[in-house]
């Protein structure tokens, strides 16, 4: 059978009923559901007040926001119809929600539900009938309001809506990053030795407590190994302010000014795919990977070095690749000269092995001339990718 007619007989068996009456009924409530990305219940169960934010029109902004992220809407529903807000988000086998199937009125859905003897065409009005696009037309005194200044002793009074899509988008996203890290670190995992990224500091939050149902759809999906419910606070400190070390060097930029403290950590990952005896496509690329990430981290100081005042490499002894590079009194050259960047992708590739073979000392692999030759083309094209940004 398919994703669906698993789905509707299994609802419809713990109900008793047959899979097309369970279908009708449940289509008969979708009236009662409505399509909103910022739900007023996450301050208080009794509030009303909803919002749909229009995620599939991205707007050309650098903001994070329900409308710039890939973000699923949520659907504001009593707890009673939550059978109908589950199959209208039900994911089919493209990826597609059933909701969209029937917006799309696709030929494959309806010769499916022609199977249970239903009238298609009822049955699609009725779910289409979710409530969608609803604008409110007050507020609720249980919202935070904030009043905002739009000139002279003129302000609007805003209601603070929050962002639920917004939300469970988060959580579904540090779920997998922690998915990630465990696999990571077990042994038998395919992804063993792999990558990979986590964020600390973490509040979590629960809304609904033992009913998470009563507040959205979103809110109520339960993620493997997860409780339903729970959404993440992320921190939201002010920074940390030190004074700037800018470390100019004498004679050699990778020796004097890359500090190996912040550099360790991605040569021992890097080693744990230089050692791995596997050897495939996958070992490869990972190993091109965390060699891109050691580039990207050297590029910061490249460009800290940069902003200092033109010239000061006139009283260093750099080689004429290093200075071309780090300092912008050559910024044309950069661009205009390219016999100075196969210097220093060597003097870059060599920089590499070498603290590699100084971090891991006697554990780490010999790598040779192929390895060396490979690691040279790779920083050649690193530093021409910088000045192509440039």
């Amino acid at each position: 059978m398919s994703i669906l007619g698993d789905y509707v007989q299994a609802e419809a068996d713990k109900k008793g009923s047959p899979p097309g009456q369970w279908l009708a009924d449940v289509a008969k409530n979708a009236s009662k559901c409505q399509f909103a990305t910022h739900i007023g219940r996450f301050v208080h169960p009794d509030v009303t007040v909803n919002w749909q934010a229009k995620i599939k029109e991205k707007p050309d902004e650098l903001y994070v926001s329900t409308a710039t992220a890939e973000c699923q809407q949520d659907i504001f529903v009593a707890a009673n119809y939550m059978a109908t807000a589950s199959l209208l988000q039900l994911p089919l086998e493209d990826g597609r929600t059933f909701y969209e199937h029937l917006r799309d009125d696709d030929d494959q859905l309806r010769q499916e539900l022609s199977h249970w003897q239903l009238d298609y065409e009822q049955v699609r009005e009725d779910f289409l009938a979710i409530k969608s696009d609803e604008v409110p037309t007050a507020t609720d005194t249980r919202l935070k309001q904030v009043y905002f200044p739009v000139g002279n002793e003129d302000y609007h009074l805003l209601t603070v809506l929050p962002p639920s899509s917004l939300m469970q988008e988060v959580r579904k996203r540090i779920y997998n990053m922690e998915d990630d890290a465990r696999s990571a670190c077990n042994k038998e995992s395919a992804k063993y030795g792999s990558t990979y990224r986590r964020i600390f500091n973490l509040i979590q939050t629960k809304f609904g407590g033992a009913q998470p149902q009563n507040i959205s759809w979103e809110n109520n999906r339960k993620y493997e190994h997860h409780t339903r419910g729970s959404s993440y606070m992320l921190p939201a400190m002010p920074p940390q302010l030190f004074q700037r070390e800018v470390i100019l060097p004498k004679r050699d930029f990778f020796k004097e000014s890359l500090r190996l403290r912040n550099f360790a950590n991605l040569f021992r990952q890097l080693h744990g795919r230089y050692a791995d005896s596997r050897n495939n496509k996958d070992i490869r690329q990972a190993a091109r990977r965390i060699e891109r990430q050691i580039m990207e981290l050297t590029l910061q100081q490249v460009y800290v070095l940069r902003q200092e005042e033109r010239g000061w490499s006139d009283s260093r002894k750099l080689s004429k690749a290093q200075a071309v590079w780090l300092d912008d009194k050559y910024a044309d050259m950069r661009i205009e000269k390219t016999d100075w960047q196969k210097e220093l992708a060597d003097q870059f590739a060599s920089w590499i092995l070498d603290t590699y073979r100084f971090v891991l000392k006697k554990d780490g692999v010999d790598l040779g001339d192929d390895e060396l030759a490979a690691l040279r083309k790779e920083t050649q094209e690193f530093i021409k990718e910088d000045l192509r940004q440039q």
